[in-house]
């Protein structure tokens, strides 16, 4: 726990001294005009604090070995993957990827695959968070905090896609809906699962609360509610697989998640005129976390639903720094940021904690260096 923890200081230190807010010309650059191709004084610090988070991020997750819960089993399916002695449930962008790689180096090298997911995982992560976030910081902190750096060491197909949907949202906040779309059909070819985030995720920017929209929430709840069947029906059509699995189709309530989406809700609500309302992307994320909470308690039912919400309450990282960035007053604003660093570092601490048991073994630390 002591390395995580460690792990963790070190990257939000370095975190701190990133500025991805639009920084001046030095004085070189302002000479040699703007189209130089010179980059900022603070382009290049920027550079070098990101370089050195993700070394640490991806050096830590390529050097693993047995961490994860699935870690054994991914390596097992990747020798089935080329022996074809077993079906595999993969998507066949990741089974082509596994083949190419045990091609260049070399049967049952498992090792490289971990170490190469984790390089893109890593790196499309952070450069989502830098392209997303108006407080980067605050983001990079709430996303080690919440633990999706350290899930990633397990479910390696669903953080490598959940990467890349972290990366692609960039541009739906740039109305590029062409590079959106395509970033997430690529995703598709690892983990179909990412589709939903199409209709979501544009659902959630355009959708505006108003007296003729507030209808959708409760209309929602009883279609949750009460159309059990028709949805799961729906869900088993993608994934057919899952219906009567004794791991994944069952019914589970994550308390937890309920209350994180719940706080978060209200904590938008106290300062929505001021925070939320008329920023797209503040609506965006307000939307999305609202969509979170309405699955979490009603849609329990859902096969994997928490590895579908995922992909909502990722908005969570950019969301609470509007927040916090809107509130009036250096007395009050930092009696806020310090309550969400006190709550999310407390969540972390038990997190981790919890990290030990066979659920999520990530402790202790593993890595086929030592």
């Amino acid at each position: 726990m002591i390395l995580y923890l460690l792990i963790t200081l070190v990257t939000v230190w370095l975190a701190y001294f990133v500025n991805n807010a639009i920084a001046e010309k030095t004085d070189f650059d302002r000479i040699c005009g703007r189209g130089s191709g010179w980059k900022t004084r603070r382009e290049m610090l920027n550079g070098v604090f990101l370089t050195g988070i993700f070394l640490i991020l991806f050096t830590v997750s390529a050097l693993r070995v047995g961490i994860g819960s699935d870690y054994w089993v991914y390596r097992y399916d990747f020798l089935h993957i080329i022996d074809g002695d077993t079906k595999v449930s993969y998507e066949v962008g990741f089974k082509l990827l596994v083949r190419a790689l045990q091609g260049l180096f070399g049967y049952d090298n498992y090792k490289i695959i971990f170490a190469f997911m984790a390089f893109l995982t890593c790196l499309l992560f952070l450069k989502g968070l830098f392209a997303v976030s108006d407080w980067f910081v605050m983001t990079f902190f709430l996303f080690m905090a919440n633990g999706f750096y350290f899930m990633s060491f397990s479910n390696v197909r669903y953080y490598f896609v959940l990467a890349i949907t972290a990366y692609a949202m960039k541009y739906l906040f740039q109305k590029d809906y062409v590079r959106f779309v395509a970033w997430i059909v690529f995703a598709a070819f690892f983990h179909k699962s990412v589709l939903l985030v199409i209709p979501a995720y544009l659902i959630a920017y355009y959708l505006k609360w108003n007296k003729k929209t507030i209808w959708l929430i409760p209309a929602v709840s009883l279609v949750l509610g009460f159309g059990k069947f028709i949805v799961r029906r729906l869900v088993f059509i993608f994934y057919p697989f899952y219906e009567g699995d004794p791991i994944l189709d069952v019914e589970t309530i994550s308390y937890v998640n309920i209350a994180k989406c719940f706080a978060i809700l209200i904590f938008a609500l106290l300062f929505y005129r001021k925070a939320i309302w008329g920023n797209p992307k503040a609506e965006t994320f307000f939307n999305l976390n609202l969509f979170a909470l309405l699955l979490y308690s009603l849609g329990y039912y859902i096969p994997e639903t928490s590895r579908i919400c995922y992909y909502l309450i990722f908005s969570h990282v950019y969301l609470i720094p509007i927040v916090l960035k809107s509130i009036e007053g250096k007395k009050k604003r930092l009696f806020f940021v310090t309550t969400v660093i006190l709550a999310y570092s407390g969540y972390l601490l038990i997190f981790l904690e919890k990290s030990k048991d066979g659920t999520v073994l990530l402790l202790p630390y593993l890595n086929w260096l030592l």
